[in-house]
């Protein structure tokens, strides 16, 4: 009796999986826990919301007693639940910087938009205060969310344009924050702004660094990241 040959296992789905997942895995991990982490306040009543934002919120008040602490787990809440848009945006643009540079450059640009902007803010925040040009609501105001970060990574894609579109990237980068500053004014404006101005100055290291690897014969990112699309 003749061999009947068995259908082949349609394999197609898992390895479109994988390759989405594959150069993506930190922006995707980190995007599920926002969500699930933001969620989980959302389902409280609209007090409880307030004051579980206000814990892991990096205002004056946290920063003095707890700073490393409000420093992580704020880049993992967004407030309101409507930020959670900004997800799909960060796990793009951070795909983008993972496949470019890996996953340790990404969670330095990460760290140091998030971080760096945020401490600038407080130090406004503080001479506000000292000139007695800010309300003193200001020390316990949430600020809290994957913005920061977001603006950094997408900031330093500048360096990975194509030349001649690195200036119009950069104006563009900086007129939307000065526009958002000029319509929004405030602090958290001015996080945005801080941020994007981490960022500028990350891609210009890593175009510095790309220019001096060239010079050697090196480069700056191995040949199966070179191989990636530019931004796709």
């Amino acid at each position: 009796m003749p061999d009947v040959e068995q259908p082949q296992p349609d394999r197609r789905a898992p390895t479109t999986l994988a390759r989405f997942w594959r150069g993506r895995d930190i922006g995707i991990v980190y995007g599920a826990i926002v969500i699930v982490a933001s969620l989980w306040i959302g389902l409280h009543s609209d007090a409880a919301v307030r004051k579980l934002v206000e814990n892991v919120s990096t205002n004056l008040v946290n920063m003095r007693s707890t700073p490393l602490a409000v420093l992580a787990a704020s880049a993992f809440v967004v407030s309101p639940l409507t930020q959670l848009l900004l997800v799909p945006v960060v796990v793009f643009v951070f795909g983008l910087v993972q496949r470019w540079l890996g996953r340790m450059a990404l969670v330095a640009v990460w760290v140091f938009g998030h971080v760096g902007a945020t401490l600038f803010v407080m130090a406004m925040e503080i001479n506000a205060l000292y000139r007695h040009i800010a309300h003193f609501s200001i020390v316990v105001k949430p600020d809290v969310g994957v913005s920061y970060g977001m603006a950094a990574a997408i900031a330093l894609l500048c360096a990975r344009v194509p030349q001649k579109w690195r200036l119009p990237y950069a104006s563009a980068c900086l007129g939307v924050t000065v526009g958002m500053f000029a319509i929004w004014p405030g602090f958290t404006s001015l996080g945005h702004l801080t941020a994007i101005v981490i960022g500028l100055g990350m891609a210009a290291a890593v175009h510095g660094g790309e220019v001096a690897a060239l010079g050697t014969g090196t480069s700056v990112v191995s040949t199966k990241e070179r191989r990636a699309p530019t931004l796709s």
